[in-house]
């Protein structure tokens, strides 16, 4: 049974540990003071259903991967493969956990903590359960009931830099609580404090802190598709190619308004806009970012930097 009590001692502990929440090292995103760390990959989505490891989209491409990897630069090489096509289908899921890799998951961990029935689980507490509407064809919108009590909803918080999250307790299997809804924890950590599963709203990937016979054992795994990590690890920066084509592309915005990216995988088209005053950077999809060419922290270049990869990566459907 899940308990809604909030632990401010186990929240605590986790806390502490995060202080420097997702400096760009990989394990940042899990608590410090364990002696290894796993990096799980979520999978990505063949046109038929099926789930497909990162390996797989990277050696499809021709693209080494490495525990370092980023998916979108596995998924779009800087030339066309010698298969002949690019690997085609859905990126990751971000934030979640497959159900498949969730049970899975639950099967390895339960043998490596001595409290199974004593777990912590911090929830993201943005994902909107409380204002999601259910829309039917000419009737008006109706409030889906919230799954989160609303003395939850008012309580206290698991805090860290940039997030909030509601906290439960429960059994290890109370990770699959909310699956009907696509979801699994942020975090959750037995009361032995010998694992700890991270993850964040924003990432294709989770991370597994634990002893180094649990990460042997999910780097061994034919399930999961898991890479040991250090502690400093970093996510790998964008390809040359890639860096060089955005790089035109901002020149291209900033003369000329306009800009053309041809990658493997599509053409991008980008255009930079006046609107009332305010600077916008609009992409082939119609999505607009409104620009501060006055910021005096980061000037109009980095800014169209920074856009023009995201709205890459959207345009081309790699996340």
């Amino acid at each position: 049974m899940v308990d809604w009590t909030f632990d401010a001692v186990e929240v605590g502990w986790m806390t502490e540990r995060l202080a420097k929440f997702w400096d760009r090292r990989l394990a940042a995103i899990a608590p410090t003071g364990f002696p290894a760390y796993g990096r799980i990959f979520h999978p990505a989505q063949a046109a038929d259903g099926t789930w497909v490891r990162w390996s797989t989209v990277a050696d499809h491409n021709g693209v080494p991967m490495t525990a370092t990897s980023d998916f979108f630069h596995l998924a779009l090489p800087a030339s066309v493969p010698t298969v002949g096509t690019v690997w085609t289908g859905d990126p990751p899921q971000i934030g979640t956990l497959e159900r498949h890799q969730a049970e899975h998951l639950i099967d390895v961990l339960v043998s490596h903590t001595s409290t199974p029935n004593a777990v912590t689980f911090a929830l993201w507490d943005g994902l909107g359960w409380d204002h999601a509407a259910l829309v039917r064809p000419g009737m008006p919108p109706a409030l889906v009931p919230d799954p989160i009590p609303p003395s939850v909803r008012r309580g206290p918080r698991m805090r860290i830099p940039g997030r909030d999250y509601i906290v439960y307790t429960g059994a290890i299997g109370d990770a699959l609580r909310w699956m009907r809804k696509h979801q699994t924890p942020h975090f959750w950590w037995p009361r032995d404090h010998a694992w700890v599963v991270a993850g964040d709203v924003d990432l294709p990937w989770s991370i597994v802190a634990g002893s180094p016979e649990l990460i042997d054992r999910l780097v061994q795994d034919t399930v999961l598709e898991v890479m040991r990590i250090s502690a400093a690890d970093v996510l790998d920066s964008e390809p040359e190619w890639l860096t060089r084509a955005v790089s035109q592309a901002v020149q291209d915005l900033i003369s000329d308004h306009a800009a053309v990216i041809a990658t493997s995988c599509g053409t991008v088209f980008l255009c930079l806009s006046n609107r009332g005053n305010e600077w916008w950077l609009v992409s082939g999809m119609g999505s607009m970012t409104r620009l501060s060419p006055d910021n005096p922290n980061r000037s109009l270049k980095e800014q169209l930097s920074s856009e023009a990869l995201t709205a890459l990566i959207a345009q081309l459907g790699l996340y």
